[in-house]
């Protein structure tokens, strides 16, 4: 697993957490639902957490996705880091001791001569296998849960009901924040790819940057964020016209 892949997981579960905290501490402070709603409490909360589980599959089938399709356009390097290749060289005899000298044997090596960079393309036919599984996955499991919520919380009620507006919370907070840190971190990879020269192979390839796997997952979070930020401003308006 990569560091970006690490540090987006990482991110998305402190943002969660801290954000459905926040929303909680609301609901406690504040009149709670009809008591129709209530009744319907754990459906509707099952319904909105699956709904956000599967919004974040989709976060990571995609972004694997677009990493792997965008090395298509901009090549391997883009988004995958190669490996160095040297040349097959003999294994060099064992240099004799002198007949008055006891000794052990010592061998002369010369590091094989550097012939590229190789790209393992094994690597992005899995990214393609892996996240169109994600995707798949992740879409159908929402469109079933949508389908669910939708049966167990009607669009009256969606106004005056707590999960739906800490569900559009959660998900602003998470993929807004994503977007925060990933957008900035994959435009730098972006300029330092095209503009900064990259010496040596074999001193500096371990300091290469990828910024398509950063992008990828920048990409898809900003499309998240954007999808959820209407719903949450309208979630917003309807409460603030009834208060």
């Amino acid at each position: 697993m990569s560091e970006v892949n690490l540090i987006v997981f990482a991110l998305a579960a402190v943002l969660s957490f801290v954000s459905f905290v926040v929303a909680a501490i609301v609901y406690f402070r504040r009149e709670r639902e009809p008591e129709a709603l209530q009744r319907r409490f754990l459906p509707r909360f099952y319904a909105y957490a699956m709904l956000f589980i599967s919004s974040l599959i989709l976060l990571i089938g995609g972004g694997l996705l677009l990493k792997a399709v965008l090395s298509y356009p901009l090549g391997m390097e883009f988004s995958y880091r190669g490996r160095l290749i040297y040349a097959e060289a003999p294994r060099p005899a064992p240099t004799p001791p002198a007949m008055t000298e006891v000794r052990e044997y010592e061998t002369y090596w010369e590091p094989p001569p550097f012939e590229g960079i190789e790209y393992p393309r094994e690597d992005r036919l899995r990214d393609i296998l892996s996240g169109a599984t994600f995707v798949a996955v992740g879409g159908l499991f929402l469109a079933v849960h949508w389908v669910l919520r939708n049966r167990v919380e009607s669009t009256e009620e969606r106004s005056l009901s707590f999960l739906s507006r800490a569900y559009l919370m959660v998900s602003g907070v998470v993929y807004g924040g994503l977007c925060l840190a990933l957008i900035p971190t994959g435009l730098y990879q972006l300029v330092d790819f095209y503009l900064v020269p990259r010496g040596d192979p074999e001193a500096t390839i371990w300091s290469w940057l990828v910024p398509g796997n950063t992008l990828g997952y920048a990409l898809v979070a900003l499309a998240l964020w954007l999808w959820t930020l209407p719903q949450l401003f309208k979630s917003l308006g309807l409460e603030k016209s009834e208060g």
